[in-house]
């Protein structure tokens, strides 16, 4: 983007196209970093930051420009987490077709599953929790409701829902909005169209919670998570 450009850079690369210091960028990412990257037009120099998209620095000079990471899906895209990182604080009555690890964007049912996690106490304490692969800046939530099987069960969806994140998967701080107070996202109208919601602010976290606090008929959903790797 013209009139940006990162607050500290841990390494300079001159004479480079634009183009090249894209593709260093990217190269980056691939291999777990999730920083930003600045570019100077007029000295044609890459700047390779620890920076995040937080401490980007506002300049009246377009010739500068900050190269942003490409988020990703980090529970079932290019790298996903094993069935062994879910767990929830309920599964509707104990069943192992409810189950968290079940939980994945875009799944169906099968003989073994729902499709989908369902909760067991109709409460607003409810959560379904992942551990990623490694610390994360996590940038955003994707929601799904429970598929419809052949028979046509059920119409089953989480309407809103918090979202907690723990760096060490035990201390948990809850999204909050930008006055401060904890945020409440909107989920899904209906079973299968995805709802993504972005966080006001990115955050750094191994392991994260979805709570849903409303829902259609029982709390039952499907999820990813937005961001990249540290």
């Amino acid at each position: 983007m013209k009139g940006q450009k990162v607050s500290t850079f841990t390494s300079s690369i001159p004479a480079v196209s634009l183009i090249k210091c894209e593709s260093m960028c990217s190269l980056r990412k691939r291999n777990g970093m999730c920083n930003i990257c600045g570019y100077d037009k007029t000295s044609k120099t890459c700047f390779l930051s620890d920076d995040n998209e937080d401490d980007i620095i506002l300049t009246s000079d377009d010739r500068k420009v900050v190269l942003k990471p490409v988020e990703k899906y980090l529970v079932n895209g290019g790298d996903p987490v094993s069935d062994a990182q879910f767990s929830a604080s309920s599964v509707y009555v104990n069943a192992s077709n409810h189950a968290a690890s079940g939980a994945r964007l875009h799944s169906l049912p099968s003989p073994t599953s729902i499709g989908a996690w369902g909760a067991w106490t109709l409460d607003a304490n409810q959560y379904i929790q992942v551990q990623l692969n490694g610390l994360s800046q996590v940038v955003g939530v994707a929601v799904q409701g429970r598929p419809i099987n052949a028979d046509g069960c059920c119409n089953q969806h989480v309407t809103s829902y918090k979202v907690l994140y723990s760096w060490n998967c035990q201390q948990f701080l809850t999204v909050n909005d930008t006055s401060g107070m904890a945020m409440t996202f909107a989920g899904n109208t209906d079973q299968d169209t995805v709802v993504t919601s972005m966080l006001p602010k990115q955050v750094s976290a191994l392991c994260v919670r979805i709570n849903p606090v409303t829902w259609m008929n029982r709390s039952v959903l499907r999820f990813d998570i937005l961001g990249c790797r540290v």
